[in-house]
């Protein structure tokens, strides 16, 4: 296998998973009762300065799928549990930590495996589903 394909993978890998945190006025501010609540989020083909560079429609279905979100968390750090779903059928599951912030940006990623339908589900640290998103991926 080439080295630097082995290198990229390892390095989109970690940098997928180490979240960055951010405040904004415009922020929706996280629930009443302190809960962690999924500020926004959506698919995009890359990230840049964690932020997402384009949409869902970028992705191919040979490539792979990124899923970007703000989180708001008012309370000590947590974990969330990113569950991926090609063509229905579950997968992987990711984990990413999440620090307490208004603005917590975080993402995941999954090779989409040529499906041609992707979902992710995100959970809080018990279980619980925070959102459901869904793709459908065009082209071959």
């Amino acid at each position: 296998m080439n080295h630097r394909f082995v290198l990229g993978m390892c390095f989109s890998f970690f940098t997928a998973t180490i979240p960055v945190m951010a405040f904004a006025d415009d922020a929706k501010a996280p629930a009443a009762d302190g809960s962690v609540t999924v500020v926004s989020s959506q698919f995009t083909d890359k990230i840049e300065h964690a932020k997402p560079v384009g949409g869902g429609d970028a992705i191919a279905p040979s490539s792979t799928a990124t899923y970007w979100l703000e989180v708001g968390n008012a309370k000590e750090a947590t974990q969330l549990t990113l569950v991926w779903k090609l063509d229905g059928v579950e997968a992987a599951r990711q984990t990413l930590d999440v620090g307490r912030a208004p603005k917590w940006r975080t993402w995941g990623s999954c090779p989409t495996r040529k499906a041609h339908a992707v979902e992710v589900t995100v959970l809080d640290k018990d279980g619980a589903t925070l959102k459901t998103d869904a793709l459908t991926i065009s082209g071959s």
